[in-house]
């Protein structure tokens, strides 16, 4: 048996958590330098905002209606989902985290009779600890789960749902709300009279293994109940990536480098926290492609390093190296960012025969290195930081809705009044 723990409307429920006052409010939230919708609240949709609308396409209907609007804030997003993860693991060991705001749980050693009652306490200890409302759907394999949280979450508007002994459901599920069923799959199955989640899992194994891949044979069999998905192992990153589009467009090689030592600090730290080290990184730079008014230009460059490192001053004054390589004046640039690759387990590391450096030089690196880890996880990420990354920092992605970071930054934590 899984279950499957799905945050509702995960951004603009983060939005919410810390503004009570928008309780019954519609909410969008924005992309990267608030370009479109990424998230709505169920007011918005039920207003007719649409998911990857342009936010100038929208921007009347939403002053129309009184739409509340935010800058993505991924720092609070993510701390968020920690704390929500946090919860569900520690009520259950056998879990996988699937996405900022889903998780799988694999309640087969469960008795069946319990299974209901554990995911109505569960999703109650998920609101009452961290804030965020979820739908928990259950079934005998994870695409089940999965149909059965759409139930849930669309149809009967419950917190949880149980699809195990309710399989009518599937006769009201479109094929293209099935986990892993494509548009260009959709369209495929709707030609051969395939319109429903039912319609799918009546098909049979011999006929769907000469029409279609692998990847739909296991739905099929999923949908039938037999489980051909288990929980997925979380396995260390072969590569870190760091990119942002700018804010405005930037031309100054000065500009660039603050871009570029603010990507590696952030890859930094997420193969810092891996336990992880880097022999092989690389840097791009690119042009606006969508001002045909401009010059236009893109390049990349790799930069393999001696020995496997996890040295922030030595990464940063690799890529800012390899940046000059690329660079050209008089290009206007959009987006910039960087690539950590040849990532290898820090414990276990094999140093180049002819350029080792001493065991003093290792041990202080590391110190270091642990001092701004340790002082940066209590604080705020940048709250040490190589000076390298620069303090105006022209080229910031434009936020202008962004709320402040409640859970993570001690000078933004929300204040409350007593009357």
């Amino acid at each position: 048996m899984f279950a499957l723990v799905d945050c509702n409307n995960f951004y603009a429920s983060c939005e919410r958590l810390f503004r009570p006052d928008l309780q019954n409010v519609p909410i969008v939230v924005l992309s990267n330098n608030d370009g479109c919708v990424i998230a709505r609240s169920n007011e918005a949709k039920a207003i007719g905002v649409k998911m990857g609308e342009p936010f100038f396409g929208v921007k009347a209907l939403c002053k129309q209606y009184g739409v509340q609007i935010f800058s993505s804030n991924y720092t609070l997003y993510g701390d968020l989902s920690d704390r929500v993860m946090s919860v569900i693991e520690e009520a259950w060991d056998n879990t996988e985290i699937y996405s900022i705001d889903e998780a799988f749980l694999d309640l087969s050693a469960l008795p069946a009779q319990e299974v209901t009652s554990f995911c109505e306490t569960l999703q109650k200890k998920i609101l009452k600890h961290v804030g965020i409302p979820t739908s928990i759907g259950i079934g005998p394999t994870k695409t089940l789960a999965k149909a059965a949280n759409h139930v849930a979450k669309k149809e009967l508007k419950i917190p949880v749902f149980n699809i195990t002994h309710q399989m009518q459901w599937l006769e009201k599920m479109a094929t293209g709300d099935i986990w892993g069923v494509g548009r260009q799959w959709q369209k495929k199955l709707m030609n051969i009279g395939v319109y429903t989640a039912a319609d799918l899992k009546a098909l049979d194994h011999a006929f769907v293994k000469t029409k279609f891949n692998v990847v739909l044979q296991r739905t099929v069999l999923e949908l039938k109940g037999r489980p051909c998905l288990q929980l997925e192992i979380e396995e260390p990153k072969q590569s870190i990536m760091s990119s942002r589009s700018f804010g405005t467009m930037q031309t100054e090689l000065s500009a660039l480098e603050q871009s570029i030592s603010y990507h590696i600090a952030t890859a930094w730290t997420k193969m810092r926290a891996q336990g992880l080290t880097t022999q092989h990184l690389s840097v791009f730079i690119r042009s606006n492609p969508h001002r045909n008014d401009l010059k236009q230009y893109s390049n990349s460059i790799g930069f393999r390093l001696v020995n496997p490192t996890d040295d922030i001053c030595y990464l940063t004054k690799a890529a800012k190296f390899c940046l000059k390589k690329i660079y050209r004046p008089e290009i206007q640039y959009k987006k910039c960012g960087v690539l950590l690759a040849d990532l290898r387990d820090k414990s276990h590391q094999q140093i180049d025969l002819f350029h080792q450096p001493t065991d003093e030089s290792l041990a202080k690196n590391e110190k270091l290195m642990s001092v701004m880890d340790a002082i940066n996880k209590k604080y705020d990420r940048s709250t040490i930081r190589l000076a390298s990354e620069g303090f105006q920092k022209s080229w910031s992605m434009k936020r202008e809705l962004k709320t402040p970071n409640y859970t993570t930054q001690w000078t933004e934590l929300p204040v409350a009044h007593a009357r």
